[in-house]
């Protein structure tokens, strides 16, 4: 089945994540909701599809503003690393602005990446293909890389856009339709809907976290302005009723295994504090 493993400290800051998935033929489907957050993944096995188009064999999955399904052909067996939101654009200059998009790693990653492929399927276990899975992140930030300095560079735009940096002029310098434009540019998406899909995000991870949470308590938590509010993002970014997403991940077998896997990493961090909206 499909399980978490965490990741190596000194990756921390661009890993949240190791997944195995093991899926066998019955599971037809695999539901994510809209994220910030994107995977490098290596199928091994079996056959995937998105909106009736083939998924590449290795493939990088961006960030998302939609929830997305994908169709399984038989077992599906496969290995990734999920990404910290700031880290794709900067491990990928070809990242940049880009979401609701499957790019195959041998594009995103250059000639480099035939290699790393190579060794991730001769790898013996599972354990050992996230291993050099790993190392390839490990050696893309390794000094000189630009990628530290790109990735602050990341961070630095998303504490520009917390509500906290704008009411008090911090922006970088720039009108806010300057800003915004940069925003929108780096992330693919504008800093209102970047902040709308990492709540709902921590919104999945704290309701599968502490199950015995009222919805009222984590939507007053989450920053919204009454669980009928979280309930709309939920089913518009999610696609399901928080209670039919929770329910799902009870089950061994299951769509929706991505909120299942996310139930066993460590609780979320909150998000930039926001006004309600």
């Amino acid at each position: 089945m499909q399980r978490f493993v965490p990741v190596p400290s000194d990756l921390q800051p661009w890993l949240m994540a190791a997944v195995v998935v093991d899926a066998p033929a019955e599971l037809a489907q695999s539901h994510f909701p809209a994220m910030v957050s994107s995977m490098l993944v290596v199928r091994l096995a079996g056959q995937v599809s998105c909106r009736g188009e083939p998924v590449p064999p290795s493939a990088w999955m961006s960030a998302s503003t939609t929830a997305t399904v994908y169709e399984h052909g038989g077992p599906v067996r496969a290995v990734g690393l999920v990404l910290q939101p700031e880290a794709a654009a900067a491990l990928f200059a070809s990242a940049r602005g880009l979401v609701n998009t499957l790019q195959p790693l041998a594009e995103l990653a250059g000639p480099r990446w035939a290699e790393v492929e190579h060794e991730v399927r001769a790898a013996g276990d599972d354990g050992a293909r996230l291993t050099v899975l790993c190392q390839f992140i490990r050696q893309l930030v390794a000094p000189p890389s630009p990628c530290e300095a790109r990735r602050q560079q990341a961070r630095a735009l998303l504490h520009a856009a917390s509500d906290n940096a704008s009411a008090s002029g911090q922006r970088m310098g720039l009108s806010t339709r300057q800003f915004e434009r940069r925003f929108v540019a780096h992330w693919g998406m504008a800093p209102k809907q970047f902040q709308v899909i990492a709540r709902l995000n921590s919104t999945l991870g704290s309701a599968l976290a502490a199950p015995g949470s009222t919805v009222v308590e984590l939507a007053a938590d989450q920053g919204y302005y009454d669980q009928s509010h979280m309930a709309r993002d939920v089913r518009r970014l999610a696609g399901h009723p928080l209670q039919t997403l929770v329910q799902g991940t009870r089950s061994p077998l299951t769509a929706h295994w991505p909120l299942q896997v996310g139930a066993q990493t460590q609780p979320p961090q909150p998000v930039e504090p926001t006004r309600r909206r």
